[in-house]
């Protein structure tokens, strides 16, 4: 996760307070940043369903328990796997650095090994869990690296007589494209809420790579979630789409459900 100085952070967090800014009226780097800092969750548990289809038309479903919560500027993801039986009990962790300049960290506990082991950065344009979202989506969860890109306006998207902005980025290097899995993004911005609503991803060589949707989106506690979405990989004609379900604001989670020596000790119990 991206850095931010303290003054952007000021800046930015001042803008979205205000009832009055246009979204139309931001730079391209404003509007990246406004997407960052979109307001955090205090905690929340959920159901993750995946559905995921091939071009063939074969279907395979995956459910997961979520819990996540973002205190004093770190985000933390726990992904628990409880069906289909084979991948039962594979978890997944995340912790990102939001407004600070500490590494981020991915672990990944597999019952087969026994062991949880921690992912390099190299990882983060892998596969999530055979979806088609990469580690790198789940962790960035609808934003975009400040660090990664630099960005760009594109022409306004009027649909549904709603006047959408468009942000663009390129990868600031070929190593960083290489990580990620991608070499750009164009992407149509919500002007209410900064949530990226569909987004192009072309690979390292540009050529168009992936397309993200965004179906809906709710309010839980003092935030908002994209609850279904869609990632179809352009090149194979898969596509994963997912949806939450029991979705329950549940601020302050003890910070001890968010350890990665405990991830094999299977899903923690929350309030």
């Amino acid at each position: 996760m991206s850095f931010l100085p303290k003054a952007l952070v000021t800046a930015i967090t001042l803008l979205l307070s205000a009832t009055n800014v246009v979204a139309a009226s931001l730079t391209a780097e404003q509007l990246a940043g406004f997407v960052v800092q979109r307001p955090p969750n205090e905690g929340r548990t959920a159901l993750m369903n995946f559905r995921m289809q091939n071009k063939s038309g074969s279907v395979r479903e995956r459910q997961a328990q979520l819990l996540s919560s973002t205190s004093e500027g770190v985000e933390r993801i726990a992904i628990y796997f409880t069906e289909p039986a084979m991948i039962e009990e594979t978890a997944f962790l995340s912790i990102n650095h939001v407004a600070m300049e500490v590494e981020d960290e991915s672990w990944l506990y597999l019952p087969a090994t026994g062991r949880v082991r921690r992912l390099p950065d190299a990882n983060r344009g892998d596969p999530f869990m055979g979806t088609d979202m990469s580690f790198g989506d789940l962790q960035d969860n609808f934003t975009f690296g400040l660090d990664d890109y630099v960005f760009k306006l594109g022409a306004e998207e009027v649909v549904d007589g709603i006047t959408f902005q468009v942000l663009e980025g390129t990868a600031k290097t070929p190593e960083i494209a290489k990580e990620m899995g991608y070499g750009h993004f164009r992407s149509r911005i919500d002007p209410e809420n900064f949530f990226p609503i569909l987004t192009t991803y072309s690979d390292v060589d540009l050529a168009p790579l992936k397309e993200v949707e965004v179906l809906a989106i709710e309010q839980v506690g003092g935030a908002k979630m994209a609850a279904h979405f869609t990632f179809e990989n352009l090149q194979t004609g898969h596509r994963t789409e997912i949806r939450y379900t029991e979705i329950k604001s549940v601020p302050d989670l003890d910070e001890s459900m968010f350890d990665s020596n405990a991830l094999s000790y299977g899903i923690p119990d929350v309030p």
